[in-house]
Order: structure tokens, then C-alpha cells, then sequence
């Protein structure tokens, strides 16, 4: 009898071990794609077979054009190029099999994000194309440098807000700008739901005169 329990313990024990092993999520370097540095990087490391190039996608109310690698599965990210160089990459969504030499990944709760940064942060109020979005980082670990910088995004595209009335989510909401130790926003801590990981573009001479060409015409009555 004993030896019949024993065994029976040991077969749950193992199915139990072999479906928890199952649900560990596994994550690639998402900096390893900027390390890439071009088109030709990116077909080198990862197959021209799982890239997509010369496409357009749709991010809040921005429309960017640039490549989309492993599209349609868990490692989907998107690359944006200046010049032909990688400046820019981007995961989103609920989860994906990627995750930062920062350790940010997709499904982050914003208190795990504060941790890393080991700082508060500002964040834009929810419920419009922009909410969610880490507005400064305010001189946290997260706020990178002249090499690299972070862009994240946390999700509330549903609205829905566990925890929380209606009426507290309203003054949580909006294109205003939030310490994330608000209170409700504790309450609510939502999650990551876009990452970027940016190479920050100082332009050229020439561009800038551009630049602030179009500022100056912008800014002259007609």
C-alpha cells in the first residue's frame, strides 16, 4: 500500500514539475536586434526568411515604416531605421519572448518597473492615444544615456480598472501628467504593453538647419 501511495505521489509530483517548466517563459535580448545595426545585420543573425521588410505599422497615432522580424509570433518586434541604421526597436502587446539587458519585458506590473528604474517615475494619464506613457524617467536607471534610451508604455487600452471606481480612474485619466506613487495609480498597477528601446538620433548639421527652419515657418504669421 505504501509503496502503491509512493508511487502515485511521485507521478503527480513529476506531471506537476513538467507543466510548471512548461509556463516558464523564456526571453531573448531585445538589445542583441539593435546590436544588429542594419538590414543585412538582421538577415545575418536571425534568417531573411523570418523578416519582413520595407513595412508600415501602427503605433498609438504614429505610422512607422521600417521591418518587422518573427511577425505573428511570440518574438514579433519591429525595427525603425534612420539612415540605414537601427535606431529603434519596439515589442507589443500582452507578452512577447523578448526582454531588455534592463530587464524590462512585456506583462511588467508598473511597481516591478519602478524597482529596476530604482526611482519614481511621470507617467501620461490613461484613456487617450498617448496614455500610459513614461513621460521621464526622472533620472532613474531607466533613463539611459546618449547611446541608448528607454520608451515604455503601460496598458490600459481596455479601460477596464480593477480596483479602482470610475470616478478615480477619471482623475487618473487624460493628457495630464502623474507621479506614479498617485495613490490609484498603485492601486492599479498596470502593465507594460510597449517597450522601446532607442538609439537617440543627434542630427546633422544640415538637419538641424532644417529642423529649425520648419519651427521658425511654423511659428510666423502669414
Amino acid at each position: 500500500m505504501f509503496q502503491r501511495s509512493f508511487l502515485l505521489f511521485f507521478i503527480i509530483s513529476s506531471l506537476a514539475c513538467t507543466q510548471e517548466n512548461k509556463q516558464v517563459q523564456t526571453f531573448s535580448s531585445l538589445n542583441e536586434v539593435l546590436d544588429c545595426q542594419t538590414l543585412d545585420g538582421l538577415k545575418l543573425k536571425y534568417g531573411p526568411e523570418n523578416i519582413i521588410n520595407d513595412t508600415s505599422w501602427v503605433i498609438g497615432d504614429d505610422t512607422l515604416k521600417g521591418s518587422i522580424i518573427f511577425p505573428n509570433s511570440p518574438k514579433q518586434a519591429f525595427v525603425y531605421f534612420h539612415d540605414t541604421k537601427i535606431v529603434d526597436v519596439t515589442i507589443k502587446g500582452e507578452s512577447a519572448d523578448w526582454k531588455t539587458n534592463s530587464g524590462l519585458y512585456l506583462g511588467m506590473t508598473l511597481t516591478d518597473v519602478q524597482t529596476i528604474n530604482a526611482k519614481n517615475f511621470t507617467l501620461s494619464g490613461f484613456n487617450w492615444s498617448h496614455g500610459g506613457s513614461v513621460v521621464s524617467w526622472e533620472g532613474g536607471k531607466l533613463t539611459g544615456d546618449s547611446t541608448l534610451s528607454h520608451l515604455a508604455v503601460f496598458s490600459n487600452a481596455s479601460n477596464e480598472h480593477p480596483g479602482i471606481s470610475d470616478e478615480a480612474y477619471k482623475l487618473i485619466s487624460g493628457e495630464v501628467e502623474f507621479d506614479v506613487r498617485h495613490p490609484d495609480i498603485q492601486k492599479l498597477n498596470p502593465k507594460l504593453d510597449l517597450i522601446s528601446i532607442v538609439i537617440p538620433n543627434i542630427p546633422s548639421k544640415s538637419e538641424g538647419m532644417k529642423i529649425g527652419s520648419r519651427i521658425q515657418k511654423s511659428q510666423m504669421p502669414n
